[in-house]
């Protein structure tokens, strides 16, 4: 699934790359390989996030909603938005973690 925040995921992924001070001579394949890589774990993150705090009950049009070949990204922020209470918080708090733990 594709962002479902208003979070620029990207740039703070980039921001964790460099804040981690990986060699400056590392090829560019492996740095954008590796910036990929925390991306793609940001959002494994923010999905859990709202897998685990979306309610029951809106499970099932949840997953029929992130099939639907035309979805907006604004169409699922809302959704999340209506349907899980503070979730901005909760995904600001799971993005420190991750910060956190990446960085240690």
């Amino acid at each position: 699934m594709k962002n479902p925040t208003s979070f620029d995921l990207e740039s703070f992924a980039n921001n964790i790359f460099e804040e981690k001070k990986y060699p400056k001579d590392l090829d560019k394949d492996v740095s954008d390989q590796i910036k990929n890589d925390i991306l793609s774990a940001l959002e494994d993150r923010i999905n859990a996030v709202i897998i685990n705090n979306l309610p029951e009950d809106k499970l099932d049009t949840f997953s029929e909603m992130i099939d639907q070949e035309n979805l907006k990204d604004e169409d699922v922020q809302k959704f999340c938005s209506e349907n899980i209470k503070n979730l901005e918080e909760l995904i600001v708090a799971e993005l420190i973690v991750f910060k956190q733990s990446y960085l240690s």
